[in-house]
């Protein structure tokens, strides 16, 4: 599962389906729960992306 506040710099995910792949050039800052946080897990192609 690729959720924002456990990605770090560096880190690689990718979509099985078509291939995009994106790397992490700046960690998020947001804490879950608090107001504003990112709610989703990163997906494409209506499927989670997977970390490299």
């Amino acid at each position: 599962m690729a959720n924002c506040h456990e990605m770090h710099i560096g880190d690689v995910f990718y979509c099985d389906k078509c291939g995009l792949t994106l790397k992490v050039e700046k960690a998020c800052t947001c804490k879950p729960g608090e107001t504003g946080a990112c709610t989703v897990p990163l997906s494409c192609c209506e499927q989670e992306m997977k970390k490299k």
